[in-house]
């Protein structure tokens, strides 16, 4: 029985796991890099954002880690200490942790491994011992350490990690640990560094939760209470967030993540939250699902979809970083190239200028004139009839805006542009693909119960039959009672589940327990 055997091999695999006391069921809350990024992140939004998650009703359901992610620190003291940005954190992180809890939250931050964070701010590299006694000085509840600008090898990641997480308990203070390292290979010692490992890359669109679902098939038996498989962000659906799913998906994500006991952090917009992100968000019966005390996470039992094989950020080596912080970069520097190739293909053909003599009239001692070359050889200012630079520059823009010149400038854009062309291919290469395919997932849960999502990836409608071996798969060889968690309705005792699931995102999840 697969199902059994999960269970047995999660056990076992926790005999070594860390233990602060803390992650005892999936971390809960908001983070503001999917929100944010660096735009707009100040004291200010965030007390806003900590005001309307307690009016929301979503602290009273379990989500009260309120993350702020990169971005909040400017520099290095002369001690080594993190500085945060005096423009938008005016008070000190101090004050914003004060009234964060004062309103029953707790506060989370951020910062790196590596000797910057991935948007090139301070980093911890080497100081994980002063930032962690910072983070604990100010009252911090949660720190999410990233991995960017940091060795890629296994053992030294290792290390690294293992520094925060003895810097983060020498303090006395609890401290929840979050590993952001994105790659499947810190799952096995994930349990002994940390209270939640990343596991795969940012969930930035829908092919990446598909990826996120697919790499957690196999690592099931590494998550438990005290650590857990973190597949990234629920990323919500309001249609002016940086990143964004539909509706449909949103509740998919949502309900795969219960069934795999993923930390339950929103990544949207909590001031601009979609009244359907707030119905899937505070559905009790599916979060029951995610916080149940087992702590077992759920594995596929039925899947039409083809062999995986997680794609760990390989291309960045020897230094990591993650796909979307990677894209983010290469179109950035994909438009400064562009920018950069049309300027100099402007000033090598409109303003390429030499040291011309000018008229003897002026004298030796006169200014030395830069003129542009013409296309016999001789300057425009040995063809004007006054040196004078008004007239200079008349001339510079009637040979910058003939035919002959515009025509050389695109050809010179044109091929100034290709390394830029170059990396937005790569870009679209590094794109996940969802495959067309379908599975049933099954996670154990307290008393006997089961949870059992059936999800569709195809872009159509698709018939899902979970049967009686596949109900005997999960533990349950006589049929079951069924609840539809999403639905909140009753469906009574059945021998199989045969669902219509909708395409591009479908899914139902339900609550089963053995018949009688």
């Amino acid at each position: 029985m697969r199902v059994a055997v999960a269970v047995a091999l999660a056990l076992a695999a926790r005999a070594g796991a860390l233990d602060n006391g803390l992650g005892l069921t999936p971390q809960m809350g908001y983070s503001t890099w999917n929100d944010f990024r660096c735009d707009g992140l100040t004291a200010d939004a965030v007390k806003r954002i900590a005001d309307r998650i307690v009016e929301l009703g979503l602290a009273t359901l379990g989500y009260r880690y309120l993350n702020i992610d990169d971005c909040w620190s400017r520099e290095l003291s002369p001690e080594g200490l993190l500085v945060e940005d005096p423009l938008a954190f005016p008070e000190g992180i101090a004050a914003l942790v004060d009234y964060v809890h004062e309103r029953g939250l707790l506060f989370g931050i951020y910062t790196c491994r590596g000797t910057r964070t991935c948007a090139l701010r301070p980093g911890s590299k080497g100081l994980e011992r002063h930032h962690a006694a910072q983070f604990a000085q100010w009252g911090v509840d949660y720190v999410k350490e990233d991995s960017c600008f940091a060795s890629n090898e296994h053992e030294q990641a290792f290390s690294e990690y293992a520094a925060m997480r003895d810097a983060l308990n020498s303090t006395g203070h609890p401290l929840f640990f979050s590993l952001c390292g994105w790659n499947t290979w810190y799952a096995p010692r994930g349990a002994q560094l940390a209270n939640s490992w990343r596991i795969a890359p940012d969930c930035d669109e829908w092919a990446n939760v598909y990826v996120a679902v697919r790499t957690n098939e196999a690592l099931a038996r590494f998550a438990g209470p005290g650590g857990w498989n973190d597949p990234d962000m629920l990323v919500g659906s309001h249609p002016d967030a940086a990143v964004q799913l539909t509706p449909r998906q949103v509740q998919t994500q949502f309900n795969l993540w219960a069934v795999m006991a993923s930390p339950l952090l929103i990544g949207s917009s909590i001031l601009r939250m979609p009244g359907s992100d707030l119905a899937t968000y505070s559905n009790e019966e599916v979060i029951r699902i995610n916080q149940d005390p087992l702590g077992v996470q759920g594995v596929p039992v039925w899947s039409s979809c083809p062999p995986f094989a997680p794609r760990d950020n390989w291309w960045m080596a020897p230094w990591t970083m993650p796909q979307d912080v990677a894209r983010m970069w290469t179109r950035l520097l994909s438009t400064c190239l562009v920018a950069a190739a049309a300027l100099i293909a402007l000033l090598a053909r409109a303003l390429r200028f030499t040291r011309g003599a000018a008229p003897a009239v002026h004298g030796a001692h006169d200014p030395i004139l830069l003129a542009p070359v013409a296309t016999d050889g001789s300057t425009l200012a040995d063809k004007a009839p006054s040196p004078a630079l008004p007239r200079a520059r008349a001339a510079i823009w009637r040979y910058c805006v003939s035919r002959g010149c515009l025509a050389a400038m695109l050809v010179l854009l044109a091929l100034l542009s290709l390394p830029a062309l170059a990396m937005l291919v790569a870009i679209h290469a590094m794109k996940p693909r969802a495959e067309p395919c379908q599975q049933v997932w099954v996670r154990p849960l307290e008393g006997g119960a089961a949870a059992i999502c059936l999800v569709n990836f195809a872009p159509d409608v698709a018939r899902i039959v979970c049967d009686a071996a596949c109900l005997d798969q999960a533990g349950f060889p006589l049929g079951v009672h069924v609840r539809d968690v999403v639905a909140r309705r009753d469906m009574g005792p059945v021998q199989s589940l045969d669902m219509d699931v909708p395409g591009d995102g479908g899914s139902f999840l339900f609550r089963v327990s053995p018949r009688d």
